[in-house]
């Protein structure tokens, strides 16, 4: 579950965002490793709340009961808005732009992007309605599909790393403006205030290629009913931490041939779908074909992942009295909350696009991780198990949250329309409470 929320659309752009603004490849490689140790501190971080409060619903049910009901109803609010919503969205599309074959390195035509968008809803649909059967029904899918993607991955590795290695291949990229390459150490590069920034802000798409690592908390509480006592306490956040390192090392694997495997002044000419232009130039048709069918594989795995957790934020708010009480489990599924989810997803495919909601994903779900985690310091006597807090558990903390404010500060400054639109979020969760709250007192 955790492995098919975290590869999406993420992995397959994020490098050639960082590119364009870093201009060398080991820079990127940089950005990768630490939003992937950034990412472990979370799921960590996670876990020791999770190991703690084992229900499900994700931010939203540790922060109503850990911190305050409107904190934890903005965190809720969040979560299936940028947190499910959008990211089913933009895996789905991206889906849609690989089945329909067009480059997306180029403009795609009207009549094309019609059926980008009719594929996508499409995927959409099979993906609740497989859920709605029953939850085990679409989990096992997802877990056949990304066995699949992941032989699909490692063709593409054993093929691209002898290929990269015996390229010669610098892995900057020229300066448009002077013609010049910045031959200079990394060391000296991260002497530059300007690179940091910039590296800062490619972490952004770096995270977005991340999240998801918190997929177990969703179903913390199902987990429980099904775990003996003696191993649920550590399960959930066992699964966090140790699928998170795995996709980390997964993605400086891919990411080092991505990068390597072409020029990469080529890479900046071939757009966002890059990575099917690589494989073309390391291996052909034929390997060209393994990497889409691994892209389009890594869409519906995240589809149906996060298909399955995100209605259970849903269910969850409902069985606490925030939302209508049909959104409730009912059989063992959140029917109602799934068909919602889905329909909110589709609207979402036909009024946006991929690129429009990469870097206000990144910094949103960022912004609700460090939120929720933080809830580890908070009304302990709330936890339904009485363990104490490690010092590694708050390291993880202290460093996630750390890195989610400089994630903030930086994007005030250098992205202040993706920052705005952060705190739009949250401030639209809040004012949605207050609108309930009111109107809960006006009916007592």
């Amino acid at each position: 579950m955790i492995v098919g929320n975290m590869i999406g659309v993420g992995v397959y752009v994020g490098s050639y965002y960082s590119l364009l603004s870093l201009k060398d490849a080991r820079l990127v490689l940089l950005v990768w490793l630490i939003g992937g140790i950034h990412a472990i501190c979370g799921a960590i971080a996670y876990g020791a709340v999770a190991s703690r409060l084992p229900v499900s619903g994700g931010e939203y049910s540790y922060l109503s009961r850990c911190v305050h009901p409107a904190i934890g109803f903005i965190a809720g609010w969040i979560s299936i808005i940028a947190g499910f919503t959008a990211p089913i969205a933009a895996s789905a599309l991206l889906m849609g732009e690989y089945l329909v074959g067009a480059d997306p390195a180029v403009t795609i035509a009207s009549d094309d992007i019609s059926r980008v968008r009719i594929i996508a809803t499409a995927s959409i649909v099979v993906a609740a309605a497989l859920h709605a059967f029953h939850l085990k029904v679409g989990t096992t899918f997802n877990n056949i599909v990304i066995v699949i993607k992941l032989v699909c991955f490692s063709i593409f590795l054993v093929v691209g790393i002898p290929f990269v290695l015996k390229a010669n291949n610098t892995g900057i990229l020229t300066d448009p403006t002077s013609g010049l390459v910045d031959s200079s150490s990394i060391a000296a590069r991260l002497q530059q205030p300007e690179i940091l920034m910039s590296m800062i802000v490619s972490l952004f798409y770096v995270s977005l290629a991340y999240t998801g690592f918190n997929a177990s908390i969703y179903l913390a509480g199902e987990v429980e009913k099904e775990t003996d006592t003696n191993h649920r306490r550590n399960f959930v956040s066992r699964s966090m931490w140790m699928a998170c390192a795995l996709v980390m090392l997964l993605y400086l694997l891919l990411n080092f041939v991505f990068l390597y495997g072409l020029s990469p002044e080529r890479i900046a000419q071939s757009g966002k779908g890059y990575v099917a232009v690589v494989a073309e130039n390391i291996g052909g048709n034929g390997l060209s074909r393994v990497i889409r069918f691994a892209i389009i594989l890594s869409a519906a795995t995240s589809i149906l992942a996060m298909m399955a957790t995100g209605p259970m934020v849903y269910a969850q708010m409902a069985a606490d009295g925030r939302l209508p009480r049909f959104f409730q489990i009912t059989n063992h599924v959140p029917r109602i909350a799934i068909f919602v989810q889905a329909s909110l997803s589709c609207i979402v495919v036909w009024i946006s696009d991929i690129e429009g909601i990469i870097k206000f994903l990144g910094l949103t779900l960022t912004a609700c991780g460090a939120l929720a985690v933080s809830s580890i310091w908070f009304a302990k006597k709330n936890f339904t198990m009485e363990i104490p807090v490690r010092w590694y558990e708050h390291v993880a903390t202290i460093l996630y949250i750390s890195g989610a404010v400089l994630f903030l500060v930086v994007a005030s400054q250098r992205e202040q329309n993706q920052f705005w639109l952060c705190i739009g979020a949250f401030a639209t969760g809040a004012l949605v409470y207050a609108a309930a709250a009111i109107r809960r007192r006006r009916t007592a």
